[in-house]
């Protein structure tokens, strides 16, 4: 059983400012843009980037604005190994037409990951 880390996705407070740092800052390449979203190459790994993240107060428990998303062959066969694991998902496949399926994962600190089957190439 080999894990490849394939797609992350980050939420964060300002799309705009994102765009600017990961595009124009770090010279990623623009895989797709609709405004409130978009998603870029880093290698062979592709990031989607989401707007509305806010940022927690001090005083409330920190959580990334990061999710790993890691790439299966078979989600049922890999879900069901998890399961045997005692890794149970959070709820039910969701699936994308034309993109991927998947399951939604907390780590043991709450951190959110997701096993996810792509029906194309993400990048």
């Amino acid at each position: 059983m080999e894990l490849k880390l394939q797609h992350a996705v980050i939420r964060v407070t300002s799309i705009d400012a994102a765009r600017e740092f990961y595009l124009n800052k770090l010279g990623l390449e623009l895989l797709e843009d609709s405004g409130n979203f978009f998603a870029a190459k880093a290698g062979a790994v592709r990031f989607s980037f989401f707007a509305g993240y806010e940022k927690p107060e001090v005083s409330e428990d920190p959580k990334t604005g990061v999710s790993l998303i890691f790439r299966v062959d078979d989600l049922e066969n890999y879900s069901k190994e998890l399961k045997l694991k005692g890794i149970l998902p959070l709820g039910d496949v969701i699936d994308i037409p034309n993109f991927h399926k998947f399951l939604e994962y907390e780590d043991p600190d709450g951190n959110v990951f997701f096993l996810a089957e792509y029906h194309k190439e993400p990048v």
